[in-house]
């Protein structure tokens, strides 16, 4: 950590333009105490929200496709027929067996329109499975209270729930991973069953029934 830090030192003296992200970018007040001229932090795997701070500073540059080497759909490394959606990064949970939280931070949700917006993208560069993941499915959006969010001109809730509403009418397969028990999951299930374009699948933490697990972790996390 300290040579991270040091190295956003480093770079504040040669430019004095700094945005950091990354694993650090989880520890906001350790940054802003030690470089207080660092223009923004983000969290690890905010592509969007690190994207929108860099246009902050320097205009954003119009695609050409002849002259651009990525695509307006982005680059994936997977194969042409699937596509991850990550949703949010960390976790708010404590569970003594994981290391989650103290890497990427507590939960940090997309906003509904980023992960839609990305989600047709995919679909347009003609992706046929949509892999939703990130490290607790099942609380998108708790973290910023499942305010209403708007795409398509209509409004949405930042929630689980709200999200496959929307994934439904892509009418491509929809897979969510790593989905917690929480009460409002019962809520996807008519759902997968009701929209026959919303060829769906779950699955959940394979941890999450093991006796020795549970026993070792603090109760008061699940």
């Amino acid at each position: 950590m300290q040579e991270s830090l040091e190295t956003i030192g480093e770079a504040l003296n040669e430019n004095g333009k700094v945005i950091v992200t990354g694993c650090l970018g989880a520890k906001v007040d350790l940054i802003r105490e030690v470089h207080p001229k660092v223009l923004e932090i983000t969290s690890p795997h905010s592509y969007e929200q690190v994207l929108s701070h860099v246009h902050t500073y320097v205009p954003k540059p119009q695609h050409n496709p002849f002259l651009s080497l990525v695509p307006k759909q982005g680059v994936k490394l997977t194969p042409r027929h699937y596509a991850y959606l990550k949703i949010s990064e960390g976790c708010n949970h404590r569970c003594t067996f994981c290391i989650i939280p103290s890497m990427r931070g507590d939960l940090d949700s997309r906003t509904i329109g980023e992960v839609l917006d990305e989600a047709r993208r995919l679909v347009a560069a003609g992706v046929k499975e949509l892999l939703v993941i990130s490290q607790d499915t099942s609380a998108y959006g708790v973290d910023i209270k499942h305010r209403t969010g708007f795409w398509n001109g209509q409004p949405v809730k930042t929630s689980m729930v709200g999200q496959c509403e929307q994934l439904a009418k892509l009418g491509v397969w929809v897979r969510l991973y790593y989905v917690n028990p929480y009460p409002h999951v019962d809520d996807v299930i008519p759902l997968m069953e009701a929209r026959a374009s919303n060829h769906s699948a779950s699955g959940a933490p394979a941890c999450a029934p093991d006796s020795p697990h549970l026993r070792a972790s603090d109760p008061s996390s699940l």
